[in-house]
């Protein structure tokens, strides 16, 4: 490790590579003595406040002095391509460059079966036990001394049946390859996961596999929270670390996410669409007689058509809370059986389920059994009652039975064995609010650094006369029409590139069909739920190479809103249309029941704190450096409730002279109309949508 010394900041991360910004030396040193005691540090730090790098430095030095391993927890693969990016800029500062590895799911690393249909959208699970035969092959015909080549390329069109594949040459080149000298090899360079992946490619190595015999040698290890989160694949990480949690410090980014993350991952949901699959399975393998009872297609059918019923009778919008033991009685009800009875045919589903799943791995194809998923969701029904599961029957996003988590803190649980947490976020306060939903306990350090940009970049603005509040756009006709002028509006005096952001795409389409649609600007982009990734990724782009003004509309909390950074001149403007509370559901009703329960303000954990982080995220997209400057606008009256996270707001009033004062020689017009005066129509073409 390096010795040198020189800034202010050197003596609490000596490998912090950069002049600290403001508030970095406190961020710094909180994390320095947090790698000292352990525990759990709660860090709400704004966009450009360098979370990544302050936590990486002192995290490192620390690591390597002591024996630990950094395990550095991400929702999406762009933040690990972000933390490779500040390790190459510490690595410089050390005599030996750490070796940092990122983790990603088999599916996406597999070269062997990633053009086998079959194999598309497979589970974890199932993808797992593919790879363990064909691995138990490949070292069987090792060990004899038998090569492997990897297949030929595809021709246009064509597609690989598994049953042609035996053993994999990809994981037989990580068997003859030395892990310890293929780690030498990239701590110089510390490559991102895809260019790994590339890199693998170009020499027939499996990705996957490798990267796991590398393991215990990394001092740095990205992965999704499901690496760390699932108990199964928890217990394989640490087992591929060859350590113990309590020399593992976690860092948790965009923590802010983790509560819904943990109640969504120990829900359980029992589709309509899976019912149909697993009686289609059925028809394709041939019924059988449940012990002293019905068909085993005729079960499933009694099952589909009770979850029906339940739906049409209970569910009138999203979803719906499903009352004690019905589903159980409905069963029996139309079976004629008992709970014990009821038991034992779907024990006999699910070993004929297992059976298939078996048979299918013997014929080298995909084990999967629809029959064993449902008898076994079914099984645990009963189970999932209690105060940690709210049973729901939803519609939307899917019609489907639920047993929805309502506790992230049970899920949370195992961060406190390891030796430290670090939970941050841009938008993680209020974090008393979060701490409760985690329940943290006592071992916890909060710590709050404000945006390093000047103030004075973002003015904050509202519109007292709109508001989206349900049951004002209800009681008035007139209202959409009103909030669609609004917009119009505001888009027509900003002369810069603007994102509007809506709280859901319904409220975006019936503003557009009340007249905003004709007031756009012809760089337009439209963010909708059907828009694939790569689509809008290209929208994006060429939204940012068009010269002048411009809009985008999406949704809060949705991909653009959170997802996508626009530095400088590529965004000047956010507008939100109306505050983006949570739409009340069901599961959301009992969340803040069960929370309120136990005292920790369920309105405020459900509703409030969930508006004022997608606030924080939508209109911080135009906020990236200390160059950067915009206007923020709130078009709803109920923006001074979130006046504390607004400074200075204050009414809209004459938008155009605001705009021309703010913006000055800066404001640009893509199709030079002139500005209008307040409520008159806006002259803009129709957008190329």
């Amino acid at each position: 490790m390096s010795s040198s010394t020189g800034e202010a900041a050197r003596p609490l991360a000596p490998l912090f590579p950069y002049r600290p910004r403001p508030g970095q030396e406190e961020l710094l040193g909180a994390i320095s003595e947090l790698a000292r005691t352990g525990g759990h540090l709660l860090a709400q730090a704004s966009t450009g406040s360098g979370k990544t790098i302050s936590a990486l430095a002192p995290l490192l030095e620390h690591a390597v002095r002591d024996g630990h391993t950094i395990l550095y927890l991400v929702r999406t693969h762009s933040q690990e391509v972000q933390v490779l990016h500040e390790a190459r800029a510490i690595s410089h500062r050390m005599d030996t460059p750490p070796l940092v590895l990122g983790l990603q799911g088999r599916a996406k690393r597999c070269l062997l079966l990633e053009d086998i249909p079959e194999v598309q959208g497979a589970t974890a699970e199932e993808h797992g036990l593919l790879c363990a035969d064909r691995k138990r092959a490949t070292e069987a015909m090792n060990a004899s001394g038998q090569s492997l080549a990897p297949p030929p390329p595809l021709p246009e069109g064509g597609v690989v049946d598994l049953v042609d594949l035996d053993g994999c040459a990809y994981y037989a080149r990580v068997l003859q390859t030395d892990p310890e000298a293929f780690a030498e090899r990239l701590r110089g360079k510390l490559p991102t996961p895809p260019e790994f992946d590339r890199l693998c490619a170009a020499e027939n190595l499996c990705p996957y596999e490798l990267t796991k015999r590398m393991l215990p040698q990394a001092r740095v290890v990205t992965a999704p929270y499901a690496f760390f989160f699932h108990p199964h694949v928890r217990r394989s990480l640490f087992r591929w670390l060859n350590v113990g949690p309590e020399r593992v410090d976690v860092v948790l980014d965009e923590a802010h996410q983790l509560p819904d993350y943990l109640r969504d991952l120990t829900s359980v949901a029992l589709p309509l669409s899976s019912v149909r699959r697993a009686r289609r399975e059925l028809d394709e393998r041939g019924d059988f007689q449940l012990p002293e009872g019905p068909s085993a297609t005729r079960f499933l059918d009694i099952v589909h058509a009770a979850i029906e019923e339940i739906l049409q009778s209970l569910v009138h919008e999203e979803d719906a809370l499903l009352p004690p033991n019905l589903l159980e009685e409905a069963l029996l009800t139309s079976l004629g059986g008992t709970s014990h009875r009821l038991d034992t045919w779907l024990g006999a589903l699910a070993t004929w389920g297992e059976n298939l799943k078996e048979e299918r791995r013997r014929e080298r194809k995909l084990p999967r059994s629809w029959v064993h998923a449902v008898a076994l969701t079914l099984l645990s029904w009963p189970q999932l009652d209690g105060p940690g599961y709210a049973k729901v029957v939803t519609r939307s996003p899917r019609p489907a039975l639920e047993a929805f988590a309502l506790d992230a803190g049970g899920p949370a649980a195992p961060l406190s064995e390891c030796h430290l947490a670090v939970h941050m976020s841009g938008t993680l306060a209020p974090l008393d609010e979060y701490r409760r939903a985690m329940r943290l306990g006592t071992n916890v350090r909060e710590i709050s650094i404000p945006s390093p940009f000047p103030a004075d970049h973002v003015r904050y603005l509202y519109d007292p006369s709109v508001t989206t509040r349900y049951e004002s756009l209800h009681a008035n006709p007139e209202a959409i029409g009103h909030l669609a002028d609004r917009i119009a509006y505001v888009l027509q005096c900003l002369p810069v590139k603007t994102a509007v952001f809506f709280p859901s795409f319904d409220l975006l389409e019936r503003t557009m069909r009340a007249g905003l649609q004709s007031a756009l600007p012809s760089n337009t982009v439209l963010e909708h739920p059907q828009l694939s990734a790569g689509d809008l990724w290209r929208s994006i782009e060429g939204f940012k190479k068009e010269p002048g003004a411009g809009a985008i509309l999406g949704v809060a909390s949705g991909r653009i809103a959170e997802g996508i950074d626009f530095p400088d001149q590529d965004l000047e403007a956010v507008v939100m249309v109306g505050i983006p509370y949570p739409r009340p559901t069901a599961r959301r009703e009992a969340l803040r029941r069960y929370l309120d329960s136990d005292g920790s303000g369920g309105w405020g954990s459900v509703f409030e704190a969930p508006a004022q982080r997608a606030i924080t995220q939508g209109l911080g997209r135009m906020i990236r450096s200390e160059h950067d400057r915009g206007l923020a606008i709130v078009l709803d009256r109920r923006a001074v409730s979130f006046a504390r996270i607004l400074p200075g707001l204050e009414p809209i009033g004459d938008l155009a002279a605001t705009a021309r004062a703010f913006y000055g020689r800066r404001a640009r017009w893509s199709t030079g109309p002139p500005l209008a005066a307040e409520g008159e129509a806006p002259k803009f073409p129709d957008p190329q949508l």
